[in-house]
C-alpha cells in the first residue's frame, strides 16, 4: 500500500476547483427557483441535453477518434452513479432548503477515500484525513441534526453525497488512463440524456418561454463545471481536491441570503468557518508555506522531461 504524492500542480487544481463547484451551485439554485414546477426527471433531461451540446463542439477535431475508449466500464461507472447523484440531489432540494441539500450532497469528500482506498487500494495520507474530519464537523453544525434528519429530503441528500464520491473517483481513475476531456463529458452527458429521455418524456410538462431560458442556464453552467472540474483532477488527487466540494455550502449559503433573501443562521456561518478550514487544511499541511503568498503559486516543474 504505498502513500499518495502531493500532485505539483495542486494549486492550479485547488482554484480550478473552486470556480467549478460555483458552476455547479449557480446550476442548483436555478432548480431550487423553479419551486417544484416540473418532474425532476425532465430537469435531469434538459441539463444533460444542453451539457451534451454545450461539449459537440469540443469533438469537431478528430471526432471518431475522440470517441473511441478503453475504458467505457469506468465512463459507465462514473456517468451512472453522477446522473443518480443529480437526480437525488434535485429531489432532496424540494424537501430540504438550498444550503442543506447542497450540504447533504457535498459530503461526497467524507466518502471518496473509502471508496478510493477500495478501488486503488491506495493509503491516503493521515493530513487528508484531518481536513475531512473538520469540514464535517461544519457539515453538522449547519445541519444541527434534530429529529428531521430521518426526513426522507435528508436520506436523499446523503445517498446523493455517496452517489457523487464514486463520480468523483472515477473521474480521478479516468484522468490516469489518460482520457481526454472532451470524450470523458461526452459520454456523461449523452449517457444521462439517454437514461433520462423515456422518463422525462412520460412526465413532460411544457415549459414557459422564460423557464426555458433558466433550465438551459442549468445545462450551460453543469457543463462549464464538469469541464473545470475534469481539468482539475489532471492536477490533484480525489483525495487533494475532493474537500473543496464542502465550499459548495458556502457558495449556496451567500446565493441564498443575496439572491433569495434566505439569512443564514450564525450556526450555518460558524459551519461554513469550519468547512473553508477544512478545504484547505490538506494544502496548507502538505505545502507548509513560507509565506501566505508562496500558497497562491502553482510550482513549476523541475525540468522538462516527461515522468
Amino acid at each position: 500500500m504505498k502513500q499518495e504524492s502531493v500532485p505539483s500542480r495542486l494549486g492550479l487544481g485547488i482554484i480550478i476547483s473552486l470556480v467549478a463547484y460555483l458552476f455547479f451551485v449557480t446550476a442548483s439554485s436555478l432548480v431550487w427557483s423553479f419551486q417544484g414546477a416540473f418532474p425532476t426527471v425532465q430537469i435531469i433531461f434538459i441539463q444533460n441535453m444542453v451539457s451534451l451540446l454545450c461539449v459537440i463542439p469540443l469533438l469537431w477535431v478528430r471526432p471518431f477518434e475522440g470517441l473511441r475508449t478503453q475504458a467505457f466500464s469506468t465512463h459507465f461507472i462514473r456517468d451512472l452513479s453522477g446522473v443518480l447523484s443529480y437526480y437525488l440531489y434535485f429531489v432532496a432540494i424540494r424537501y430540504l432548503n438550498l444550503v442543506d441539500a447542497t450540504t447533504l450532497n457535498y459530503t461526497a469528500p467524507f466518502f471518496v477515500p473509502f471508496f478510493w482506498w477500495m478501488w486503488m487500494r491506495e493509503k491516503v495520507g493521515r493530513n487528508v484525513w484531518y481536513s475531512i474530519v473538520v469540514g464535517f464537523i461544519g457539515v453538522a453544525v449547519i445541519l444541527n441534526p434534530t429529529r428531521q434528519i430521518f426526513q426522507l429530503g435528508f436520506i436523499l441528500g446523503l445517498f446523493a453525497g455517496i452517489l457523487s464520491a464514486v463520480a468523483l473517483c472515477a473521474v480521478r481513475m479516468l484522468s490516469l488512463k489518460k482520457e481526454p476531456a472532451r470524450r470523458t463529458l461526452f459520454y456523461y452527458f449523452l449517457i444521462g440524456s439517454v437514461l433520462s429521455f423515456p422518463f422525462a418524456w412520460v412526465y413532460w410538462v411544457p415549459p414557459t418561454l422564460s423557464q426555458w431560458f433558466q433550465a438551459i442556464g442549468i445545462g450551460v453552467a453543469t457543463a462549464g463545471g464538469q469541464l473545470l472540474l475534469t481539468v482539475a483532477y489532471r492536477h490533484g488527487t480525489a483525495s487533494y481536491l475532493s474537500p473543496l466540494g464542502y465550499m459548495t455550502v458556502v457558495y449556496a449559503g451567500g446565493i441564498s441570503y443575496f439572491l433569495f433573501d434566505k439569512p443564514f443562521s450564525l450556526r450555518t456561518a460558524i459551519g461554513a468557518l469550519l468547512i473553508i478550514l477544512g478545504g484547505t487544511a490538506t494544502y496548507l499541511l502538505k505545502k507548509r508555506p513560507a509565506s501566505l503568498a508562496e500558497t497562491f503559486e502553482v510550482p513549476k516543474p523541475k525540468d522538462k522531461n516527461p515522468l
